[in-house]
């Protein structure tokens, strides 16, 4: 089977990366979160300087571990999707249509991604790294897994690779989400209610990271919050309720980046191994957390 890509072209495909988008961007995100710091400092309260740089030594680890995966997603299954396209759908930034529509279908993707990483045990052992922060801060986001082939995620966008888009733009267009992400991890942004009809916003993703269990399993939407409206998994900050950040199980040793990217997988294989019967062994890997 010849594949439609041609080595110089998946040498562009791979330029699109996740983890690229960022890299562009890389200069406001350090200025914002020298601001964070200083806002925080200056207003007396206390910088989570040991938790963030365990988030830092993560981030490393994700960069690795997503650079070593990135030619098997794109340059294997998100090629040999391609090749196997309905459509060819062309898109570029002057065709705004297709823009949008590439956009609209990613953050889509995005959502039921993100939704199955809370409600399937297998995924959440991958996803509960980014969860494992107890504090809000931009930083937070770089909290990511270690296992982007063991987490399927990049499944999900698949699909949108089968109808015809290109590869390079359709995970181009995820790291786009996941870049806009970053900036809402913050406890200093206030709430904006009548936004998020539509957006995510920090007040959102402040309640999807709490460990309350009003707020338990809310708020998925990556840019877009209309799919958590629509699927009814939205859910407001209260204020009649102070966020708890974190796990509801925490990890054993919370400083070290190998138990809090690995502990979770762990304890997953360990209650596989001891289960009595092949449906529980089942229900341990896709069921609930």
């Amino acid at each position: 089977m010849e594949l439609d890509l041609s080595f110089t072209q998946l040498e562009r495909l791979l330029d699109w990366a996740p983890n690229r988008v960022v890299g562009a961007v890389l200069p406001l995100i350090l200025v914002a979160i020298l601001a964070e710091i200083l806002v925080i400092q200056t207003r007396g309260g206390h910088y989570p300087w040991k938790g963030s740089l365990v988030s830092a030594a993560i981030a490393i680890g994700h960069a690795l571990a997503q650079a070593l995966a990135n030619g098997l997603i794109l340059g294997l299954f998100a090629a040999t999707i391609y090749h196997f396209r309905i459509f060819t759908i062309d898109v570029s930034f002057s065709d705004i249509p297709a823009l949008l529509a590439l956009f609209v279908l990613t953050d889509f993707a995005f959502y039921w991604e993100h939704r199955f990483s809370h409600t399937v045990r297998f995924m959440w052992a991958s996803h509960s790294v980014h969860h494992s922060v107890e504090r809000m801060v931009l930083t937070a986001a770089f909290r990511l897994a270690w296992t982007p082939i063991l987490s399927g995620v990049f499944l999900f966008y698949l699909p949108l690779v089968w109808i015809g888009f290109a590869p390079q733009w359709v995970f181009g267009m995820a790291s786009a989400s996941l870049t806009y992400q970053i900036f809402v991890h913050t406890e200093l942004a206030p709430r904006v209610g009548w936004l998020e009809l539509v957006l995510n916003t920090p007040s959102a993703h402040r309640v999807h990271h709490a460990s309350n269990k009003e707020y338990l399993d809310k708020n998925f939407g990556g840019v877009l919050l209309i799919w958590d409206h629509l699927f009814g998994t939205y859910q407001s900050e209260r204020s009649d309720i102070q966020i708890a950040y974190g796990l509801t199980k925490p990890r054993s040793a919370p400083a070290n980046p190998f138990v809090v990217a690995y502990e979770e997988l762990w304890r997953l294989g360990l209650d596989v191994v001891r289960a009595q019967t092949w449906r529980e062994r089942w229900s341990r890997m896709w069921g609930p957390p």
